[in-house]
């Protein structure tokens, strides 16, 4: 994807201020390709207003502290200092709290400009000379939908059920009441189902990686539902068994390649009340005439795949083969031009800056360190930094910081080596191929498959075990590893035990922590637990005590407050969450 400026935002800005205007200009004859070239253009930088959403500071560091920093897996630095994220993350927060209000507006942000982009499509008028004009639309289109999507899919998980925004909205529009949590899911379903009827259906590579593609589509469409089948969301009207049976076919055909249907794809013959021209007329899919009979083709399981382990977080394999979704970043500072677009997620992780969030491992991840080989690339203690392997080919050290916090761990899965460049331009990984194959590991289990589950779940595992091999460069730094097999078909909640064992240390500081224990319905549980270690976790150096866990109400923080800001200027139109 075009790297976005500045300067692009502003023309966003002012193209959104007069889009009615412009996409609806009656045609005068035929429509020139260069006419049609330009509203095409308009549709790009439109899109690439909302990837811009997820470029954000706000947007990211909102993911690392609701995903990663809340959950069992990580203290930080601002855990005891009586700031604001400190009341957040002891559960000692208001509804007037910036960080859940933050999470709140930046996500309705990237909605209104994904609604945007959407509401202008069908106002485009193309000329069918312009070769492959209707499938650039689409794919806006399908990129628009699967953000939009995930948008609301970050909302619902931390919020419960919220407003579903209307995609043409007007300043005298009245303020719209807070759908249930089942409507909020059915809405993004079918946002990901549309999506990924008309997404790329290979990966972007070179000047246009960073836009979404069908493996994010199918990857996310997974995820969604088997959120809905998990026992820890709270839905009115659940049908779990259903609804791991439909990602069931969905990971068939991203993982295994077997061929679906567009209504199976759609579920069109059972939810839907429009005709079939009206949805291929929406969805810019009428050029190619297709039927709900027409064959998706299960050729989109030869798109993503794994790559080394050692490799996967390094600066050669932003955007690989692997990576389902990532958001690009670069850094103009050498340059003296103003414009930023730095990532400083990986801030957080090696520099110890003021406006920072300082996430560091507890005990328990770095104890991944003595019986998997993946602890190495996931946490460290301070003595660990003198070793190679966190240096360079060069010889010079990568920075970590954050040894005084808590146990005295940090988090390695980030560092930036000095031959890498910094730490601002490195790409956001938001979901990656492992973490499809770990949800369909976890759908077979539920649906009666132990032997195919550990089959797919010992893809993820022996990648992890390569790095144990004489002849792979790391295994010096797991020598004290002595074994480390592959996983056995076992009864159901034995296999159950490993997936989670294995998305724990494969997807650790990846931020969806928090969100996995909530749809387990462990979370409180593994509050209780944290609570229990917080007496050894008193910082090193000024030995101030924590309270993780200790103030957290089972049946209440699952979800957070809905901001009373949002509350009072809707006149108590959107109501508050249950025991706030």
């Amino acid at each position: 994807m075009k790297k976005i400026t500045l300067l692009l935002l502003f023309v966003v800005a002012l193209s959104f201020s007069a889009c009615d205007e412009f996409f609806n200009v009656e045609p005068k004859g035929s429509v020139e390709v260069g006419d049609f070239s330009s509203q095409l253009n308009n549709l790009r930088i439109s899109l690439n207003a909302v990837y811009n959403i997820m470029q954000s500071t706000d947007y990211q560091h909102s993911e690392l502290i609701f995903g990663e920093c809340m959950s069992d897996n990580a203290y930080t630095a601002q855990d005891n200092d009586g700031s604001e994220l400190c009341q957040l993350l002891n559960f000692q927060f208001n509804t007037e709290n910036s960080y859940i209000l933050t999470r709140y507006q930046v996500n309705y942000r990237g909605i209104n400009l994904a609604n945007q982009v959407i509401s202008a499509v069908p106002n485009v008028v193309y000329d069918s000379a312009y070769t492959n004009g209707a499938q650039e639309i689409r794919y806006i289109l399908g990129q628009a939908k699967l953000l939009r999507a995930l948008f609301y899919f970050n909302l619902v998980r931390s919020f419960g059920g919220v407003s579903i925004q209307p995609e043409v909205s007007e300043l005298r529009d009245s303020v719209i009441p807070r759908s249930t949590t089942d409507e909020i899911y059915a809405y993004i379903e079918k946002d990901l189902r549309e999506a990924c009827l008309i997404l790329y259906k290979d990966r972007y590579k070179n000047d246009d990686a960073g836009q979404a593609g069908i493996g994010a589509g199918l990857g996310l469409l997974m995820k969604v539902l088997a959120y809905q089948a998990s026992p820890g969301i709270d839905l009115v009207n659940p049908n779990r068994a259903e609804k791991w049976e439909e990602a069931k076919e969905i990971g068939a055909l991203f993982i295994e390649g077997q061929s679906l249907t567009y209504d199976q794809i759609l579920k069109f013959s059972d939810r839907y009340t429009e005709t079939w021209s009206d949805l291929c007329k929406r969805l810019v899919l009428t050029d190619q005439d297709p039927s709900p009979s027409t064959i998706f083709s299960g050729d989109v399981a030869n798109v993503h795949g794994l790559v080394e382990f050692s490799d996967l977080f390094r600066l050669k394999s932003d955007f690989c083969k692997e990576s389902l979704l990532e958001i690009n970043h670069y850094d103009y500072s050498s340059s003296g031009s103003s414009i930023d677009e730095k990532n400083y997620l990986y801030e957080c992780f090696n520099e110890n800056q003021d406006h920072a969030v300082g996430p560091v491992p507890t005990q328990a991840i770095y104890d991944y360190r003595k019986t998997d080989p993946r602890g190495i690339f996931t946490a460290a203690s301070q003595s660990d930094i003198s070793s190679d392997f966190f240096k360079d080919e060069n010889g010079e050290s990568a920075t970590l910081q954050w040894f005084n916090v808590a146990y005295g761990y940090a988090f390695t899965k980030y560092i930036v080596y000095p031959s890498e460049g910094t730490v601002y331009e490195r790409s956001y990984r938001v979901m990656r191929y492992a973490e499809a194959l770990l949800w369909y590991a976890e759908i077979l289990n539920e649906t009666g498959d132990p032997i195919k589950a550990t089959t797919i779940l010992n893809k993820v595992r022996s990648r992890a075990a390569k790095l144990l091999d004489a002849s792979n460069e790391y295994s010096v730094y797991n020598s004290s590893i002595t074994s480390f097999s592959l996983y056995s078909v076992l009864p159901y909640e034995e296999i159950k035990k490993n997936i989670q064992n294995e998305r724990r240390i494969e997807l650790a500081a990846e931020f969806d922590r928090w969100f996995d224990l909530q749809r387990l319905g462990l979370l409180s549980e593994k509050m209780a637990y944290l609570e229990t270690k917080n007496a050894e976790a008193a910082d090193k150096n000024s030995g101030k005590p924590r309270w993780r866990g200790k103030y957290f109400k089972k049946g209440v923080n699952e979800i957070m407050p809905i901001p009373q800001r949002e509350i009072t200027l809707s006149n108590g139109i959107i109501t508050q969450n249950f025991g706030y």
